[in-house]
């Protein structure tokens, strides 16, 4: 019997080809709604900034994993009230109106599996103004920084203080050596310098990794309304408009039939 054959591809092809105006009309016709709507919609504006989170170590010089470089939780530390209130004051905007428009990103470094690696947060701002996208985006990035360097400053401040404490201890011993050369003077001293290069090779580690720095500051945004964003669009419209027109062809054809003859 007909009814108990197989439907082949072939049949809802030629199904498909009965209603083929009906298909390119709604695909036409989703396209024009589509590219119109990009027209009418408000315009907005996108600006972004980078910032690179720092990375703590220990004294042995390990990464160790806090809240604000963790990539699982710095997001949520750069969204939180201190931060947001800085860039409210810098901007003259409300706290409400920052979380409205601004976004925080930061991805996890591609092939980790550890939380205890280098962060940097993506800082997104979305609003009706290029300029105030842009000035956004960048008090955003300032504030961030603000926060992840406060930790950064105690220890980068802690260390310099000892390598200067130091270099001075390591200057008086080797001139008291020099007027009263002795054993208990050159042990005081050579005990000296061996803290001295602990201190100095510690403070170079945490100043070439453990600093946060600003990477991009926002220079320019992108515009909705901008000719890739409207082709886009008008594409997207295209295809949904060309899947309904299968759907409303094979309906109207009444269903998928078979060619007389097909196997």
């Amino acid at each position: 019997m007909a009814s108990e054959r197989e439907i082949t591809l072939g049949d809802v092809w030629r199904a498909i080809w009965r209603g083929k105006w009906i298909v390119v009309g709604t695909t036409v016709l989703a396209a024009l709604i589509a590219f119109a709507f990009t027209f009418t919609a408000d315009t907005t504006y996108t600006a972004s900034a980078k910032v690179y989170l720092g990375q703590a170590t220990t004294m042995m010089g390990n990464l160790a994993s806090t809240p604000g470089t963790n990539p699982l939780t710095a997001a949520t530390m750069l969204q939180g009230d201190a931060v947001v209130a800085a860039v409210a004051k810098d901007t003259g905007l409300t706290p409400s109106t920052v979380r409205a428009r601004t976004d925080v990103a930061v991805p996890r470094a591609p092939g980790t599996v550890t939380a205890n690696q280098p962060a940097i947060a993506t800082i997104t701002a979305t609003t009706a103004e290029r300029d105030d996208s842009i000035r956004l985006a960048n008090a955003y990035a300032k504030a961030a920084l603000a926060g992840a360097s406060g930790g950064y400053d105690t220890v980068s401040a802690t260390l310099e203080r000892q390598v200067r404490q130091l270099r001075a201890e390591e200057i008086r011993l080797a001139a008291a050596a020099r007027r009263q050369p002795g054993n208990d003077l050159l042990t005081q001293l050579n005990d000296v310098r061996e803290v001295l290069t602990t201190s100095e090779l510690q403070l170079a580690r945490v100043q070439q990794i453990e600093a946060p720095a600003i990477v991009t500051v926002a220079t320019g945004a992108a515009s909705s309304g901008s000719t890739t964003n409207r082709a886009r669009t008008t594409i997207l419209g295209a295809v949904i408009g060309f899947l309904i027109g299968i759907v409303i062809a094979l309906a109207i054809s009444g269903g998928i039939r078979r060619e007389p003859g097909a196997a």
